[in-house]
């Protein structure tokens, strides 16, 4: 069986064609609050951790850094090659950068711990490539008791139709890092200093069900693997039980859904 770091290449690298129409614009919403939290970073030299299609490292660009790209999937670095000529990006891992000690001044990773396979890896290494007193944040989605109506209703949805017991190799705790004590924790441990955490929220909004699953399907990774994997009658209830539990979350203006998350900033000493 494939590890999960595998299945979350091979997903990105599947799916980077659909990411900015699909789900780019919720993990937008976070770009200007992560930015805020590193101050003035014109002319500082940033590297942006999991870059995805390049949305971030095009605003910190537009801001004035001196912005390095990193992402493992590389048709998601092409994307932001293309997107954002002024900045370098290139395919790596963020559990082992490449990169030599002490060259950055700001590091950042938008909702990326999610989809590593060792999240505090990836920490400590953002801490490595810093320079003193260089900043570090991170995005983090929080778990559905905090308002993540998607995953809600996806959970719920699998829970009373189908199983989490399913053939896929086991993932990292999702929520680890959007809890605040355990952020700080692993922060302290990693050689950071001055952690900070605040909760925000990102919206999504379509016009159908339908949108919804597009997202789910087109946007990400593991939630489709999760549905795909159970039987198939469970299956086709849990697609239904999505799709139609949508219209609990409609407006005026369509189908409104909250996608809170944790920012969290820290500081090299």
């Amino acid at each position: 069986m494939a590890s999960f770091k595998e299945l979350e290449h091979q997903g990105w690298a599947e799916k980077a064609r659909f990411y900015d129409h699909h789900f780019a614009g919720v993990t937008r919403q976070a770009i200007d609050p992560l930015l805020a939290g590193l101050g003035d970073i014109s002319g500082c030299r940033l590297i942006d951790i999991c870059c995805g299609t390049g949305d971030l490292a095009e605003a910190a660009a537009l801001a004035g850094a001196k912005v390095t790209g990193v992402d493992f999937a590389e048709p998601m670095i092409d994307i932001a090659r293309s997107r954002v000529p002024s900045a370098v990006f290139e395919v790596g891992d963020a559990e082992k950068l490449y990169f030599e000690d002490a060259i950055f001044d700001a590091a950042t990773c938008a909702f990326g711990l999610w989809h590593v396979a060792d999240p505090d890896s990836a920490i400590s290494e953002a801490a490595r490539v810093l320079k003193p007193g260089g900043s570090y944040s991170y995005t983090a989605w929080l778990p559905p008791d905090e308002g993540w109506d998607m995953m809600g209703l996806l959970m719920t949805a699998i829970n009373k139709h189908g199983t989490m017991d399913v053939d896929l190799p086991p993932a990292p705790p999702p929520f680890r890092f959007a809890q605040a004590a355990e952020a700080e924790k692993v922060l302290l441990a990693s050689g950071f200093v001055s952690a900070t955490c605040q909760k925000k929220v990102a919206i999504w909004r379509g016009q159908t069900g339908d949108d919804l699953l597009d997202l789910l399907y087109k946007g990400i990774v593991r939630a489709p693997m999760l549905i795909d994997a159970q039987a198939s009658d469970a299956k086709q209830a849990i697609i239904n039980d999505i799709r139609n539990g949508a219209e609990a979350f409609r407006d005026d203006e369509g189908i409104k859904m909250r996608w809170p998350y944790l920012l969290v900033s820290a500081t090299k000493p």
